[in-house]
C-alpha cells in the first residue's frame, strides 16, 4: 500500500509538470475550474436537459444537410454513443457518417469513420487496431483527423501505462490545432477529454476536474445535444481510489439519477459497476451484493464488465458467508481466463478471491500465505509502475532544466552584447559632447542619443529583474515536484523491502538527489553571472569547518576502498573572518571531485596558515588526472577536461567554474597541476583574518534542558496547499509520535493556530488567500495579543534562495527548511527547533538561522 501511495504522490507531480511547464500557451489559457462537485452540478443539469432520443432525432435531421455540418453533427451522435459503450448504435451511425462523407466526397470525415472503425475494434479487445491509430496520428496532414487520431493513440499508451508519453502527445498536438479555424473548438474538446483521463489514471483529482471542464465547458457545444456524463463516472472513479468517500458517494447519486433517466442498458449496466466500487471503497460488502441484485449470476447485460463485477462480487459474498455463492463466481472466472475472456490490468484477482473463501471457511493460514503473495504480486506491479512513473518525471525535468540552461546562457550572452552596445553608446555620447558648440542639430541628435541610453538601461534593469523572478520561480516550481521524488522515496527505502525493489528506490533516490545538485549548480552560475550572488562575512570556526569536511566525506571514500588524509597546520587559528557557507562549497567541491576521479589510492586534504592571514588549502589524489590541455578548459561552465569523464563519472562540468568564481569573489586565487595518470592537485589560497571569540558555554541545567526529548506526543501544524507535499510529511513524521493537523492555506494556518496550541509549525510560503509570510506574521502577532508563549515555526518550501530566507527570517520563522527534504533533515530540524537552538552552519544541513 506504502508503494502505491507513493506512486500517487509522485504522478501528481508529474501531472503536474506535464501540464504546467510542457503544455503550449493555448492549453494553459481560460479558467479551469477544479472542483469536481461544481463540474458535476454543470454535467448533471446539461445532461437533464436533454435524453438520447433527442440526440438520435439530431443526427437524423443532421443526414438532411448537404454540408460540413451536417457531417460534424453525425460525428458527434457516433462518438456519443460509442463513448457509452453502445457499439451497435454507435457502428450504426459511425456508417451513416461514412455514407454521407462519401456522398459529399469529404475525405476528412471518410477518415474519420475509418478511425471510429478503429476504436470500436480497440474497445472490443483488437488492441492491434493501436498501431494504425499512431500511424494515422504522425503522419496525416489533416489537423483535424490528427486530433482525432492523437486521442485515441494517448488512450491506447495510458492503456499500457505510457501516461506520460500520451500526455505529451496531446500537449505537443494541440499547439497544431489553427486557433479560429472551423470545428477547432470540437479537436481541442478531445484532446482535453483524453487529458482528463489521463490525469484521472495519475490520481490528480483537481487536475482531471480542470481538464474535463475545458471538455465539457469551454470547448463544447451548446448546440449540439449532450445527454452523456461520462466525465461524472471518470471523476467518481477517482475519488474513490483517493479515499475521498464522501465526494464518492455525491458523485456517485449524481451519475446514478442520470443513468436511470437515461434508461440505456449500457448505462445501467456501468452505473452498477460505479456502485460495486464506491461500496468496495467504504467496504460495505452488503452494499456491493446490493448494487448486483439486478443482475442473475451470469451479470447478464453487465457481463462485458465481468472482469471488475466477478471478483468483486465473489469477494462480497465470501465476506457475507454465501461461501457456495462465491465458490461459483470462482469457478466462472477460472474458465473465463482459461478460454482467453478474462483481460485483466495487472496482476490477476484469482489468488485474492482464493484467499477471501479460504478466510470464510477457516483456513486462515493458508489464506493469509496465498494473500501474503498476491500482495507481493501487486507490490511488483505497482513498483514497476511507480518506476516508469518516476522515468517520465525525472526525463521531464531534466529535459526542461536543459532548456532552462540553454536560456540561461543566450541570456547571459544577449546581456553581455548588451553591455557592450551600451558601453559604445557612451563613448559615442562622449565624442559628440565635443561638438555640442558647432551646431544646434548635433545637439538634437545628443538628445535623442541620450533617450536611447535611457531606455537600453530602463531594458537592461527589466531583463534583470526578469532574471531574478525567473530564478526563483524555477527554483520553487522544481523542487515542488522533486520533494516528492526524494522524500517519498527516503521513506520507503525505510521500510523493509526485497533487494529488487530496494534496488529500484536507490535508483530513484540518486536520481532525486543528481538533480538537486544539478538544478543548484545551474542556480549559482545564473546568480554569478548576472552579478546577483552575495558573499556574508562573519566568524566561523575554520578548524572544526574542515575536521566536519573530512568526516562527511572519509565514508564515501572508504566505499571505494580509498584513504581519506586531513592535515590542517597547529598554527591555525580557531575562528576567521569569513563566509562559511561559500567556503565549504569550495573546498567540498573539490573533495567530492578528488572522490569521484580517484580509482585506487588516496585523498589528502591538507591546510596550512600563510603570510598576510592567507591560508592555503590543498586537495590531492591519486586519481586519473590530466593534461595541459584538458586543463585549459577545466574552469569553463558545461566542460570537463575529457568528454569520456562525464560518462564514466557524470556530473555537470559548472562545479570548478563555480567554485573559482566564488574563490575570485572573496579575494582569493585558486590554481591545479595535474599529469595523466598521476593524479592531481587543486590549491585555493584566501584571506581568512583570524578573530577572537569567546564561545557562550550554558550552565549545566540549560544544557540538559535544551538537550532533553519532549514528553509525550507532539503536535505539529503543517500549512502546504499541495496535497502530495501535505502526504509527504505525513509519511515522513508517521514513523515518531506526532499529531499532524494539516492545512490548505495561511488563512486556515492562523485559524487553527488561533484555535489550539501546538508544538511547532512547519509553515510553506507560496499558498492561496494568505501566503506563508503573511501567516507567520499574524501568529506572531496572536502570540503578543493574547500573552501566548512562542511557539517554534520553521518554513517549509521550495523557495531556497537567500533572499527567501531573509524573508523568512523578517516575518518571524525560526527556521527554513528548503524542499527536497529527507527524513533525516526534517527530523534534524524539528529537534533543532525545539531545543531553541538554530545551527545554519551544521555540515549538510538546509536549515538556516531566522
Amino acid at each position: 500500500m506504502l508503494i502505491r501511495s507513493l506512486f500517487r504522490s509522485v504522478a501528481a507531480v508529474g501531472a503536474a509538470l506535464l501540464t504546467l511547464v510542457a503544455a503550449p500557451a493555448t492549453m494553459a489559457a481560460g479558467p479551469a475550474v477544479r472542483d469536481p462537485d461544481a463540474l458535476t452540478r454543470f454535467v448533471e443539469q446539461r445532461a437533464a436537459s436533454t435524453d438520447f432520443a433527442k440526440l438520435e432525432l439530431f443526427g437524423e435531421q443532421a443526414r438532411n444537410r448537404a454540408d460540413r455540418e451536417g457531417l460534424n453533427r453525425l460525428y458527434h451522435v457516433t462518438w456519443t454513443l460509442l463513448n457509452q459503450g453502445d457499439f451497435e448504435k454507435a457502428a450504426l451511425w459511425n456508417n451513416r457518417l461514412d455514407a454521407a462523407a462519401r456522398r459529399l466526397g469529404d475525405l476528412r470525415y471518410q477518415k474519420i469513420a475509418h478511425l471510429n472503425v478503429l476504436t470500436i475494434r480497440y474497445d472490443t479487445g483488437d488492441t492491434s487496431a493501436a498501431v494504425e491509430m499512431r500511424r494515422m496520428s504522425d503522419t496525416d496532414p489533416d489537423w483535424f483527423v490528427g486530433a482525432h487520431a492523437v486521442r485515441l493513440a494517448a488512450l491506447a499508451l495510458m492503456d499500457e501505462d505510457e501516461i506520460g508519453e500520451g500526455l505529451r502527445l496531446l500537449t505537443e498536438f494541440e499547439a497544431r490545432i489553427p486557433a479560429d479555424a472551423p470545428y477547432a473548438a470540437t479537436a481541442r474538446a478531445g484532446i482535453w477529454e483524453v487529458a482528463g483521463v489521463g490525469l484521472m489514471k495519475l490520481n490528480d483529482l483537481g487536475g482531471a476536474a480542470a481538464a474535463f471542464h475545458r471538455f465539457e465547458v469551454e470547448f463544447s457545444n451548446p448546440a449540439y445535444p449532450r445527454p452523456d456524463f461520462d466525465s461524472i463516472y471518470n471523476l467518481t472513479r477517482m475519488a474513490v481510489q483517493l479515499g475521498d468517500h464522501a465526494q464518492a458517494r455525491r458523485l456517485y447519486e449524481a451519475h446514478h439519477r442520470l443513468s436511470v433517466r437515461a434508461g440505456l442498458e449500457s448505462l445501467l449496466a456501468y452505473d452498477a459497476n460505479l456502485c460495486v466500487m464506491t461500496a468496495e471503497g467504504r467496504q460495505d460488502w452488503p452494499g456491493v451484493l446490493n448494487c448486483l441484485k439486478p443482475y442473475a449470476a451470469d451479470l447478464g447485460a453487465a457481463d462485458f464488465l465481468a472482469t471488475h463485477l466477478l471478483p468483486a462480487r465473489a469477494i462480497a459474498l465470501a465476506r457475507t458467508g454465501r461461501v457456495a455463492e462465491a465458490q461459483r463466481d470462482l469457478s466462472e472466472i477460472r474458465r473465463r481466463v482459461a478460454a482467453g475472456e478474462f483481460r485483466e490490468e495487472g496482476p490477476s484477482e484469482i489468488p485474492h478471491v482464493e484467499a477471501e473463501l479460504m478466510f470464510a471457511t477457516g483456513r486462515a493460514r493458508e489464506a493469509f500465505d496465498l494473500l501474503q503473495d498476491y500482495r507481493l504480486a501487486q507490490d511488483v506491479y505497482d513498483t514497476r509502475r511507480f518506476s516508469a512513473g518516476i522515468a517520465q518525471v525525472t526525463g521531464d525535468m531534466q529535459e526542461k532544466l536543459d532548456e532552462r540552461r540553454l536560456q540561461l546562457q543566450t541570456a547571459g550572452s544577449n546581456a553581455r552584447l548588451q553591455k557592450v552596445v551600451i558601453d559604445s553608446q557612451r563613448w559615442l555620447v562622449a565624442v559628440v559632447a565635443l561638438f555640442l558648440l558647432t551646431a544646434l542639430g548635433a545637439l538634437v541628435w545628443l538628445a535623442w542619443q541620450a533617450g536611447r541610453l535611457r531606455e537600453a538601461r530602463a531594458r537592461a534593469e527589466t531583463a534583470n529583474r526578469a532574471k531574478s523572478e525567473f530564478l526563483a520561480n524555477m527554483s520553487h516550481e522544481i523542487r515542488t515536484p522533486l520533494n516528492g521524488v526524494v522524500a517519498m522515496a527516503d521513506a520507503l527505502g525505510r521500510d523493509a523491502l526485497p533487494p529488487r525493489q530496494r534496488e529500484m528506490i536507490e535508483i530513484i533516490r540518486s536520481s532525486g538527489e543528481t538533480l538537486e545538485r544539478l538544478l543548484s549548480d545551474i542556480l549559482d552560475s545564473a546568480k554569478i553571472e548576472s552579478g546577483q550572488l552575495s558573499l556574508e562575512s562573519a566568524p566561523f570556526a575554520l578548524r572544526q569547518t574542515i575536521s566536519d569536511i573530512g568526516a562527511l566525506w572519509r565514508a564515501r571514500a572508504e566505499d571505494k576502498g580509498l584513504l581519506l588524509h586531513v592535515d590542517i597546520d597547529p598554527a591555525l587559528p580557531g575562528f576567521v573572518q569569513g563566509d562559511i557557507v561559500r567556503v565549504r562549497q569550495v573546498i567540498g567541491n573539490l573533495v567530492s571531485n578528488a572522490v569521484k576521479f580517484t580509482g585506487a589510492g588516496e585523498v589528502r586534504l591538507a591546510v596550512t596558515v600563510e603570510p598576510d592571514d592567507r591560508v592555503l588549502i590543498t586537495v590531492s589524489d591519486t586519481g586519473v588526472g590530466f593534461d595541459e590541455a584538458q586543463m585549459s578548459r577545466l574552469f569553463t561552465r558545461f566542460q570537463q577536461a575529457d568528454g569520456s569523464i562525464t560518462r564514466q563519472f557524470g556530473g555537470t562540468g559548472l562545479g570548478l567554474a563555480i567554485s573559482r568564481d566564488l574563490v575570485e569573489r572573496m579575494g582569493g586565487e585558486m590554481g591545479c597541476a595535474s599529469r595523466p595518470g598521476e593524479g592531481a592537485r587543486f590549491w585555493v589560497r584566501l584571506p581568512l583574518p583570524p578573530v577572537e571569540i569567546v564561545p557562550d558555554i550554558p550552565d549545566a541545567t540549560s544544557a540538559e534542558a535544551s538537550t532533553s526529548e519532549p514528553q509525550g506526543e507532539l503536535r505539529i501544524l503543517l500549512a502546504d496547499d499541495h496535497p502530495a507535499n501535505r502526504k509527504v510529511v505525513e509519511v515522513l513524521l508517521s514513523v515518531a509520535e506526532v499529531e499532524l493537523v494539516s492545512v490548505e492555506d495561511g488563512q486556515q494556518a492562523v485559524d487553527a493556530y488561533r484555535k489550539e496550541r501546538f508544538d511547532l509549525v512547519l509553515m510553506d510560503m507560496q499558498m492561496p488567500v494568505l501566503d506563508g509570510l503573511s501567516a507567520t506574521r499574524a501568529i506572531r502577532a496572536l502570540e503578543q495579543d493574547l500573552g501566548l508563549p512562542r511557539t517554534p515555526l520553521l518554513m517549509l518550501t521550495a523557495n531556497a534562495m537567500a533572499e527567501h530566507v531573509a524573508a523568512g527570517a523578517e516575518a518571524g520563522a525560526d527556521g527554513h527548511l528548503s524542499k527536497p527534504v529527507t527524513s533525516d533533515r526534517l527530523f534534524a530540524a524539528i529537534e533543532t527547533a525545539l531545543s531553541g537552538r538554530v545551527d545554519p552552519t551544521e555540515p549538510g544541513s538546509d536549515t538556516q538561522a531566522a
